[in-house]
């Protein structure tokens, strides 16, 4: 028995000898690499966004310690390779056994507030009919929940739950902004729907335990002012449900979808939207989109989208002005031919800038729209373009211009704050859409 444990003890020893040089070795190599400064991304295809860039050095940041914890930051969300390391770890995850139609969780269950059904129901009122009725895409099949993303016969659907307070919240905000600048514009606000409001069934929805986005949008609306206009785009969205009206693999509406919303809004407005079949539409296959990017599922790799693209008859010309205070040059509608397979969803208006705008010369009434946006009106901007002489967008998320600035420097008339739904109940967007409506 001792010769037994004598072994026993030198194996395990030599175990943890092989333990502790190996993960030794780990970070001696990894080390290594994080010293290639030369080798550091810009840029996050996987992730779709820019990685944070290396701070400003500053006497104020010295002294206060956010210069330190600002370098911490970039090292971490620059490391080099950190697109292979995240690809491998979806690789991983992807051979847990999953397959087929699924749900994939995306994080911790959420629970939905209730919402309130005794406020009055504000019903679009829509005027561009089919000329015959439409096949009904409708999805009716049950699924099992068990995270954030559905995904069903090659498709995504993102799930939306309703928080009370973040709708409150921006109701009010939205209240604030018209109360303060009903003189000078009107107030248009859109909530563009998520995927399965528009394409599931509210069997499904409620079989899944999320939350109707019709029943939010109504309640939304309900608590502000009568003199806001209401742009409810969900039902006419539901009448074109069997068309392409969302990406399969990514959660953002395609062109065809936005111009369905848009079709809405020119009735809110009381002018006749432009007909589609004015417009040529341009196809970029093999777009894999956030859906995919988050959880690498078979089924969406082997169904890629296609962005379709409408180039504003009037102008394709814009500018913008980026994160980092320069104005460039840009195109309404690029063409992304040869672009990476996640980037495709960047033909619509250059992305998120902080500031964009567009002189259109076929139109020369002065007329004059700020949009108030996030990453849906995108796809959403061009169709204004013909409308206007003068359009201007900012998103939410990084600009720091206000109505007030636009109003007195551009002659905006009109103000429309498109919002994706979850924006719509998030106190975090209501905060800085308020100091946008200063």
């Amino acid at each position: 028995m001792p010769v037994l444990k004598s072994k026993r003890k030198k194996v395990n020893g030599l175990v943890r000898g092989i333990k502790v040089l190996a993960f030794g070795l780990v970070l001696v190599v990894m080390g290594f690499i994080g010293l290639l400064w030369f080798a550091r991304p810009d840029t996050s295809e996987v992730e779709k966004r820019t990685l944070t860039p290396f701070p400003a050095v500053t006497l104020a940041s010295f002294w206060d310690g956010s210069f330190f914890k600002e370098v911490d930051t970039w090292y971490a969300d620059t490391f080099p390779l950190r697109e292979g390391l995240i690809s491998g770890s979806d690789w991983l995850k992807n051979h847990y056994g999953l397959r087929g139609d699924q749900i994939v969780t995306m994080g911790a269950a959420q629970v939905a507030d209730e919402i309130p059904t005794d406020a009055e129901k504000v019903k679009p009122e829509i005027d561009i009919t089919p000329a015959e009725p439409l096949e009904d895409g409708t999805i009716t099949e049950l699924g099992e929940m068990q995270g954030g993303i559905y995904i069903t016969n090659n498709s995504a659907y993102g799930l939306y739950y309703f928080v009370q307070s973040g709708a409150d919240t921006m109701a009010a905000t939205m209240n604030k902004i018209y109360a303060d600048h009903k003189d000078e514009i009107d107030l248009y606000v859109m909530v563009a729907p998520m995927s399965s409001s528009v394409m599931l069934d509210k069997s499904v929805i409620d079989d899944m335990g999320c939350s109707d986005e019709r029943e939010t949008i109504n309640y939304l609306f309900d608590q502000m002012d009568e003199g806001i206009h209401k742009v409810n785009v969900v039902e006419n969205m539901r009448i074109h449900n069997a068309e392409y009206l969302y990406f399969r693999t990514d959660h953002h509406w395609t062109q065809l979808g936005a111009y369905y919303a848009y079709q809405v809004f020119c009735k809110e407005k009381g002018i006749y939207p432009k007909d589609l079949k004015e417009y040529t539409p341009v196809e970029y296959p093999g777009f894999l989109g956030t859906y995919y990017a988050n959880t690498k599922s078979p089924a969406l790799a082997g169904n890629p989208d296609t962005v379709v693209t409408y180039t504003p008859l009037g102008t394709n010309d814009m500018g913008y002005i980026g994160q980092d205070g320069q104005y460039r040059d840009w195109t309404i509608i690029t063409d992304v031919t040869g672009w990476a397979a996640s980037g495709l969803y960047g033909a619509f208006v250059g992305g998120d800038r902080p500031l964009s705008m567009v002189h259109n010369p076929n139109v020369t009434d002065g007329s004059a729209v700020m949009v108030v946006k996030d990453s849906y009106g995108n796809a959403f901007v061009p169709w204004l373009v013909d409308q206007y002489e003068y359009v201007y967008w900012v998103d939410y998320r990084y600009t720091s211009n206000t109505i007030s600035q636009m109003v007195e420097e551009y002659n905006v008339q009109d103000v429309i704050f498109e919002m994706q739904s979850y924006n719509s109940t998030s106190a975090k967007a209501a905060a800085r859409y308020a100091a946008i409506g200063l």
